[in-house]
């Protein structure tokens, strides 16, 4: 008896088959590694949550025991709030194989209270207010600014030269422009600087920034 040819579906079939992977030719990586998936995902749906509420008090003992190191005036809830940053980060990045999470995000609740002091200390020292600065330079704010905190008597004379031409260049234009920049070196934003003038952000910055050019060329001597 002649045997039957298989059909076009079952040739079909037949090379499906062959190429889909058996639970034998998964690597024990490739089933470690979904092992170690399900075993996170489970600990964010299930664990979560309460590890996170868990750990608030740790945030507030790290907080109060790092205050000893900062100044005295540093506000204790910037520092816990800062603790709290960390907490979530670490709630983010912790994978159950790490360990317990509370000996995993201590260490990311204290860096996080720590950087925060850093980066605020560093705001304080190289990011002055335009108001700090005006009152530094006698009021009115030089051409450029030096980084030098201790200036030569050549460089303090050319100072005091320029603050004296951009007084009485100031001094010289109209009323209304010399208020945009008078408002300018209190702080004020373009938007309060807008309102003073009466007109719209767009015009203020633009008649600001023709002012501060004419201002440079007086400064300057330019013709």
């Amino acid at each position: 008896m002649p045997r039957r040819r298989p059909t076009l579906s079952e040739l079909l079939w037949d090379s499906f088959v062959r190429h889909v992977p058996r639970p034998s030719a998964i690597s024990d990586l490739q089933r470690e590694r979904l092992r170690a998936a399900g075993r996170l995902a489970a600990w964010r749906r299930w664990k979560r949550a309460a590890a996170i509420q868990a750990a608030h008090a740790m945030v507030e003992k790290i907080a109060r025991h790092e205050s000893r190191n900062f100044a005295r005036h540093i506000d204790i809830r910037d520092l816990i709030q800062a603790g709290y940053v960390g907490l979530m980060d670490a709630a983010e990045r912790y994978h159950p194989d790490a360990g317990a999470f509370e000996r995993y995000a201590w260490f990311r609740v204290r860096g996080a209270i720590i950087d925060s002091q850093k980066r605020r200390t560093y705001r304080e020292e190289q990011h002055r207010s335009l108001q700090a600065m005006a009152e530094a330079h006698g009021g009115w704010l030089p051409p450029s600014l030096d980084t030098s905190k201790e200036a030569g008597p050549e460089e303090i004379a050319i100072r005091s030269d320029l603050r004296r031409r951009l007084v009485a260049a100031i001094a010289a234009i109209a009323a209304d422009d010399r208020a945009l920049i008078e408002s300018q070196l209190r702080g004020e934003s373009m938007t309060e600087t807008a309102r003073i003038a009466g007109r719209s952000v767009t015009w203020t910055r633009a008649r600001l920034s023709e002012v501060k050019a004419e201002l440079g060329r007086m400064v300057r001597g330019d013709a």
